[in-house]
């Protein structure tokens, strides 16, 4: 069995991700970068939303729920400026292997026959994450094993989407040495996040933040 991490995309980014297909696999005499561009901004957009959104109403104090809306979008407006920054009117023969990326490594159906927006777990970030939603029961939470479980979360997806991602740009050497410094002005926001979140919760509020993120866990035959 392999285990998987995705999401499952809104009719919006369903709908863009079938015309950029239909339009690259059938060679249509258009530019392909527009529709690139604009389906990882989507994406993005939809990662965090899933990720850091479902977080603020789990929180009991409206004053915390606003303090932590503050961080939510400032990670919005840092990742929203990267993507600006590197994506360009690149070549159509310069957009493929993004495309590929996104289609044969950012996606998959799910048991369900559901597309998701997501990637296969390495087997030691699955395990983490694994344990740290078991240790997470009504009866009792073990903090620091959930902790690493949701860190672990954030740092395999920003991999992936950042890291990974802008790998397969044709950018310069500034562009690309902007990359890592935006990662970790993204990593550094989601921890803080977390950090102000969980002491605040009770067992109960930890429960149902647990409850909220184990559906983007998919265990799957290979």
């Amino acid at each position: 069995m392999a285990q998987y991490f995705g999401f499952i995309p809104s009719d919006k980014l369903n709908d863009m991700i079938n015309e950029a297909e239909r339009i690259i696999n059938s060679n249509e005499q258009v530019d392909y970068y527009p529709y690139r561009n604009e389906l990882t901004q989507q994406i993005a957009r939809e990662l965090i939303d899933n990720l850091l959104v479902g977080l603020i109403d789990v929180i009991p104090n409206p004053e915390r729920q606003a303090a932590m809306g503050k961080i939510v979008n400032t990670i919005e407006r840092t990742t929203e400026t990267l993507l600006n920054v590197l994506l360009g009117k690149d070549k159509n023969e310069d957009i493929i292997p993004s495309f590929e990326f996104l289609k044969n490594e950012s996606m998959f159906l799910d048991n369900d026959g559901e597309r998701r927006v997501g990637f296969k777990l390495s087997d030691r970030a699955a395990q983490t994450i694994n344990e740290g939603y078991a240790a997470v029961t009504p009866d009792n939470v073990d903090l620091v094993k959930f902790k690493a479980a949701l860190e672990t979360m954030n740092e395999v997806a920003l991999t992936h989407f950042i890291t990974r991602f802008t790998e397969t740009l044709k950018l310069g050497m500034i562009k690309r040495g902007s990359i890592p410094v935006a990662k970790a002005g993204i990593d550094k926001g989601m921890s803080l996040a977390l950090n102000k979140l969980l002491p605040q919760l009770p067992d109960a509020g930890l429960n149902r933040l647990a409850g909220f993120y184990r559906p983007f866990f998919i265990e799957k035959a290979e």
